[in-house]
């Protein structure tokens, strides 16, 4: 199965094992229900359809191994972005995956701001190392922007989270541990341009240079 983010009818009838038919009325369900729904691209023909539509037809834990196997197959495809800020990133080790969007909206500034806020909290109730990836994104539906990281530190995931409530009222805030099979980095980056018009990126430390210089020592030994 080609793994990708669009699908035609006849594609997801051949993966899901359904008719077409079966497909267009679901669709058409799901649709009535939630007219926002970003699942379709239905403006044109053939109508195309996003692969988590397949959860519809699937079962929880195959729908579940889909997913790992489309992330592991990203991974892969990311890791021969050579020489990129994203993939050099992807040499260092990280304890978090963090995704905020905030109760009222914010502009880019105020997200950057934030950003540095935040990593001035957790440096410095850090014992160790700390570093933080992060990207300040614009929603796709209205103005507003969030914000998702990658960070370093030895605070424990409720402490961080903590941490993050205190300084600003968060809409949702997503704290996971980070898996290096996942490609966090390179999903945080996902709408990166060549003018860097589209993401605003800033990556914060207490040892940057020390960073740099080991994740140097690996791409030299794996000749990258």
């Amino acid at each position: 199965m080609k793994l990708k983010n669009w699908y035609t009818s006849q594609e997801m009838s051949d993966i899901c094992k359904i008719s077409t038919r079966t497909i267009e009325r679901r669709r058409n369900k799901l649709l009535d229900e939630n007219p926002e729904l970003d699942w379709f691209k239905t403006k044109s023909k053939p109508y195309k359809y996003n692969f988590k539509f397949m959860s519809e037809f699937t079962s929880p834990e195959l729908f579940d191994l889909i997913k790992h196997n489309r992330s592991l197959s990203n991974t892969i495809e990311c890791m021969h972005r050579d020489n990129t800020l994203e993939q050099h990133l992807s040499f260092a080790d990280w304890d978090y995956f963090i995704t905020v969007t905030y109760e009222e909206q914010k502009d880019r500034m105020e997200c950057i701001t934030l950003m540095n806020e935040i990593y001035d909290k957790i440096e410095s109730q850090s014992s160790g190392h700390t570093r933080m990836f992060y990207t300040t994104e614009t929603f796709s539906m209205d103005k507003g922007n969030h914000n998702h990281m990658v960070l370093k530190s030895d605070l424990k995931l409720y402490q961080i989270r903590e941490l993050i409530e205190q300084l600003e009222p968060v809409g949702i805030i997503d704290v996971q541990r980070y898996n290096y099979e996942l490609a966090a980095i390179f999903y945080i980056c996902k709408e990166w341009s060549g003018n860097n018009s589209d993401l605003y990126w800033g990556v914060l430390g207490n040892n940057l240079k020390e960073d740099g210089d080991k994740i140097k020592r690996i791409k030299d030994a794996s000749n990258l």
